[in-house]
């Protein structure tokens, strides 16, 4: 299953999704109506009618609607600020990237190498410091604003291949269309937990108001309290619902994660060893906070104890042994090992007269794990196959990752210079990153570019200068991921100075009064990520021909194709979408300052026709049988703009 069979599948998904939330409305709807009967009797009230419509259904049926249709509303409302919303209201920690906390400097560079590897923005990072419990999840309303949010016990336990494997798990749910479903799954069952949240505050309204029930049996507070602890009961039947609606949406794709893990990393054994280390946790993967029960379907684990009906993930020992039975074998072989090790000891304690200590939970914590079994990536990476030579092989990288390319990403990300390093570890560092590289892919002058520093960036003129220099000795294929890595820096600014400094960015790509194609990519790149763009409207295939040609031409001359073959090529292209008679656009029409508008259209195709555009563009990359940095450097803002990551090129 590829990227864009992933991203269908979830789109079916929200339609089952939908599906038994209707189912669940409905049955609620019926309990209640029931409900409303029972309590008229019990009230002296009479209702003429059956146990299916009788004088209150239609109210009930008008109240409860509202009261499901404001909860979902008002839960929708509060995730519309996306993942850094929801990591905020569960009282997560924003990760700083100038930190020096061992674990947390882990954490940041696997999700920069995943990130680059992938070809996904890297996510905000978060984490929950008062969660011990070994858990993990990713959150937003679209790719360009994830969190990725991980507990305190995780960073604890986990080397880096577990890490690196917990990490590859969640980078999945970003490329499988999964993190969209779970937010629309937290909106929806919000409404259906909204009747038991309504009745128990009529409950606490009725019990503060000072009546007493006892003398008062067919007064209002005391029908207030029965109303309430009616609505309270049946609120039980959305928990249930909404337990088995999340058990039915998130189990398969539990698997499904794993497996992508262990196809980004190769490396079976870490996932592995990080299942077994939750099994083995006192506190397992459980969350100890309010959210505990809501987020249990977007968790890497489980966050509740719950029974085999109503768990959001398949039983652990389960997993590992859909990873190799061996491991867990080995594990309960690690586990009889240990518990001889502590009996020895207790044992030699006694002859030597000293007590024994009830530290053997130390002793346990101390004794090291069995080394993982997976391949090392650097043996991987030798492996490389050649180069990509088929635009469906170009496609087919769209929204996956292989071992080889996180090779390549962990290669390149530890060859980044110091200065470099630096300089992602803040905001303004991120800014003078960019305009360097702007500079550095500038034709205009130095003498004219320092002045342009001294005029609108004069804080910032002596970082770029250094930065600047940096970067001379730094192979270009260097650039987009840096441009990449940069974005969760920028996503600390405000918005009007983001604005600002794009602005400026622009001006000083312009300097030289031509457009390159990284900076094309970068100005694209950084306006589509940081959401500096409207919303692309829904449109077909037919009505785009005009853009799509545009693309096909800008491709083909990127190659450097011209003349009688850049026609010919260009028509038989074209034809493979139903233009037989387009005219090629001219130069003046496919100059890279105006390709951004015609992209911007072909945003809102359906997924299959953004599938056959990028093949569309992929063809016209290898019209002349090679991959040139630049030319796959525009098929990735292709694809970005599409919404369909694609990884670096490998080196």
């Amino acid at each position: 299953m590829d990227f864009f069979e992933h991203q269908a599948n979830a789109r079916r998904q929200t339609g089952r999704l939908l599906v038994y939330f209707l189912a669940a409305v409905g049955l609620t709807l019926l309990a209640l109506n029931v409900g409303m009967l029972l309590l008229s009797r019990l009230t002296g009230a009479s209702l003429a009618g059956s146990w299916l419509w009788h004088d209150w259904s239609l109210q009930v049926m008008v109240g409860t609607l509202f009261i499901i249709a404001g909860g979902s509303l008002r839960e929708y409302l509060i995730l519309r600020g996306g993942g850094q919303a929801l990591a905020a209201s569960m009282g997560a920690r924003r990760l700083d990237f100038a930190t020096t906390v061992p674990a947390e400097r882990q954490f940041i560079n696997v999700v920069a190498e995943m990130s680059i590897a992938s070809g996904v923005p890297a996510p905000t990072l978060y984490v929950m410091d008062r969660e011990h419990g070994i858990n993990a999840f990713v959150a937003g309303l679209s790719v360009d604003q994830t969190v990725m949010v991980v507990t305190a016990g995780a960073l604890e336990a986990f080397d880096r291949d577990e890490l690196q494997a917990v990490v590859g798990h969640e980078f999945s749910h970003i490329l499988n269309g999964d993190m969209r479903l779970n937010v629309r799954l937290l909106a929806l069952l919000a409404g259906i937990l909204a009747i038991g949240q309504c009745g128990g505050f009529l409950m606490r309204l009725a019990s503060d108001s000072g009546a007493s029930s006892r003398r008062d049996r067919k007064g209002g507070i005391f029908q207030v309290f029965l109303l309430g602890l009616l609505l309270w009961l049946i609120g039980y039947i959305g928990l249930f619902f909404g337990r088995l609606i999340k058990a039915a949406i998130s189990r398969q794709r539990e698997f499904l994660a794993d497996a992508s893990s262990v196809q980004f990393t190769r490396n079976s054994a870490g996932l592995a060893e990080a299942l077994l280390k939750i099994r083995n946790h006192a506190e397992l993967s459980w969350l100890a906070g309010l959210y505990a029960e809501t987020m249990s379907h977007m968790c890497f684990a489980e966050t509740l104890s719950f029974s085999s009906w109503f768990a959001t993930h398949p039983p652990i020992d389960a997993r590992i042994a859909m990873l190799g039975k061996h491991f867990l074998v080995r594990d309960r072989a690690r586990q009889r090992e240990q518990l001889r090790q502590v009996q020895t000891a207790g044992e030699v304690a006694a002859v030597q007269g000293l007590a024994a200590t009830p530290a053997a939970s130390g002793e346990l914590a101390a004794i090291p794990y069995l080394p993982g079994g997976g391949e090392a990536l650097a043996t991987v990476a030798a492996a490389l196959a050649p180069a990509v030579m088929s635009s469906a092989a170009l496609v087919a990288r769209t929204g996956t990752v292989n071992p080889a390319e996180l090779a390549s990403a962990q290669m390149l990300f530890r060859r980044l210079p110091p200065g470099v390093q630096q300089a992602l570890e803040s905001c303004e560092g991120a800014q003078a990153l960019l305009y360097a590289l702007t500079a550095r892919h500038n034709a205009a002058p130095l003498a004219v570019l320092l002045p342009f520093f001294q005029e609108h960036e004069p804080a910032l003129q002596s970082r770029v200068e250094m930065l600047y220099r940096i970067l001379e000795g730094l192979d270009l294929a260097f650039a987009l991921p840096l441009t990449e890595l940069a974005l969760p820096r920028l996503q600390l600014m405000e918005p009007d100075a983001l604005r600002s400094f794009m602005g400026r960015l622009q001006q000083l790509a312009q300097l030289d009064q031509r457009l390159s194609t990284f900076e094309f990519a970068l100005l694209m790149l950084l306006r589509k990520q940081l959401q500096l763009l409207p919303r692309a409207r829904p449109v077909k295939m037919a009505q785009c021909l005009p853009a799509a040609a545009v693309v096909v031409a800008v491709m083909l001359r990127t190659g450097g194709m011209e003349g009688e073959r850049l026609e010919r090529t260009f028509q038989r292209l074209m034809r493979t979408v139903g233009s037989p008679a387009a005219a090629l656009p001219d130069e003046g029409t496919t100059r890279l300052s105006r390709l951004g508008r015609h992209l911007h259209l072909l945003g809102g195709l359906s997924l299959q026709d953004k599938k056959n555009l990028l093949e569309l563009a992929a063809t016209a990359v290898l019209a002349d049988a090679e991959v040139r940095l630049e030319e796959y450097e525009l098929l990735r803002v292709v694809a970005a703009l599409l919404d369909c990551p694609m990884p670096v090129l490998e080196a």
